[in-house]
């Protein structure tokens, strides 16, 4: 199904950097990569990149297509276990934490500009403690809103996962905008893969091991010198 005209407009202000959902103050663990010297050039970032993509084709991914799913038929208990998830599949606190922060100032955003019952219903749920709001549920709920066909909606999400990590970059690293976007360019294909893994996998296939990541940014809130909140 083809994304017209207002879907894909609400769709690109959603992923925006000046969307105010605070993922530029999140640095993914790359300011620990950085600071211990193991990431230093455009190649070591790309590498970094495509092992976040991964992971989230496995995780993230999944979670946003389950949670569009759910939303379609109106599955909300499946909506608050996928909820449940998430945040148990953040297996640091900085990690988990970013993911509640980011989702939640998504979800208020996008109902400033878009009255959405489904959205509606899930704020009240965060207010009343029953789920927490983390960003894939978010952005799958969100999407669902838009009526926006699940490729176009994981697309998108990778595409700003891969955003952040390159803006994060032009002030951890002696790194300039010209090199991101040839990093970007040249993670067109990986980011395509990510999400045709998460389109043929259900929550039975659900997880990732990526020690490296988990050790790294369970690492950065003891940095001594720290630019992001993680």
């Amino acid at each position: 199904m083809q994304l017209d005209s207002g879907q894909l407009l609400m769709l690109l202000q959603w992923m925006d950097s000046a969307f105010p959902t605070g993922a530029f103050a999140h640095s993914g663990a790359l300011e620990t990569y950085t600071q211990a010297g193991i990431i230093r050039t455009a190649d070591d970032l790309a590498r970094l990149i495509r092992v976040r993509l991964n992971s989230a084709a496995r995780t993230d991914l999944i979670l946003i297509h389950e949670s569009m799913n759910a939303a379609a038929v109106g599955d909300w208990d499946r909506i608050m276990q996928l909820d449940e998830l998430c945040g148990a599949a953040k297996t640091t606190r900085e990690t988990r934490e970013a993911s509640e922060k980011i989702g939640r100032r998504m979800l208020a955003s996008i109902l400033n500009l878009k009255r959405d019952p489904a959205l509606e219903h899930y704020r009240d749920a965060i207010a009343a403690g029953r789920c927490v709001g983390h960003h894939p549920i978010v952005h799958g709920l969100g999407c669902a809103a838009l009526n926006v066909e699940p490729r176009a909606a994981l697309l998108a999400f990778a595409y700003g996962l891969a955003v952040n990590q390159t803006a994060a970059s032009l002030k951890l690293m002696p790194i300039g905008q010209t090199q991101t976007q040839a990093v970007l360019g040249a993670l067109g294909l990986a980011m395509a893969d990510a999400v045709e893994t998460a389109l043929n996998r259900t929550l039975d296939d659900f997880g990732s091991f990526t020690p490296g990541l988990d050790i790294r940014a369970a690492q950065h809130e003891h940095l001594f010198r720290r630019l992001f909140i993680s």
